[in-house]
């Protein structure tokens, strides 16, 4: 089936059947102005990328989910505007605890304690890194301890740089997750 022929109304129905040139369609036809609308907001390329990644990357996964629309487009939109928001409710959450840890700094005598609340924190994600997917594990830690670029981790590898972004930004979010846990564990206790 050729691309231009896909009707808008029936893209969804395709790409839940599995039809990987409707959903390439979708991707190339909605990617750009997808972009745009995130990074009006965000005014961050990293983290626009990464929500129009994430949203495709959900649309394909759940794509037994998807629900029949007459306007794909309208759907696309709300969804990204949703990522959008749901990426700066985390943010300033992560902010508001920062924000928190600065004042209420504790003074001099009590730094031995900072100090080693730190070394556990740094040991607990030196093991949630060490729990990350093998593949994903070795991508992160091109990424962030090596500093590769996307672009020379997909070189070295022989991945596209998508691929790239998309498994530093999934250990990102276990990590993060994993990483909020354990702070609300250690401060609890």
């Amino acid at each position: 089936m050729q691309g231009d022929q896909i009707k808008e109304e029936h893209l969804f129905q395709l790409i839940k059947a599995g039809d990987h040139t409707a959903f390439a369609l979708l991707f190339h036809q909605y990617k750009e102005v997808l972009f745009r609308h995130a990074y009006q907001i965000l005014r961050d390329l990293d983290e626009t990328e990464d929500v129009v990644q994430e949203l495709f990357a959900e649309i394909w996964e759940k794509r037994a989910q998807l629900p029949e629309l007459a306007y794909v487009s309208s759907y696309l939109y709300r969804a990204t505007r949703n990522k959008v928001l749901n990426k700066l409710n985390r943010g300033k959450v992560i902010d508001k605890y920062l924000d928190h840890v600065i004042q209420n700094n504790p003074p001099f005598h009590e730094q031995t304690e900072s100090w080693i609340l730190e070394k556990e924190l740094r040991t607990i994600i030196e093991q949630e890194i060490a729990h990350l997917p093998e593949r994903m594990r070795h991508i992160f830690q091109l990424s962030r301890q090596e500093g590769l670029s996307h672009k020379e981790i997909a070189a070295l590898l022989n991945i596209s740089e998508g691929t790239s972004k998309l498994q530093v930004s999934n250990a990102l979010k276990i990590l993060k997750s994993k990483l909020l846990q354990a702070i609300v564990v250690l401060i609890a206790g």
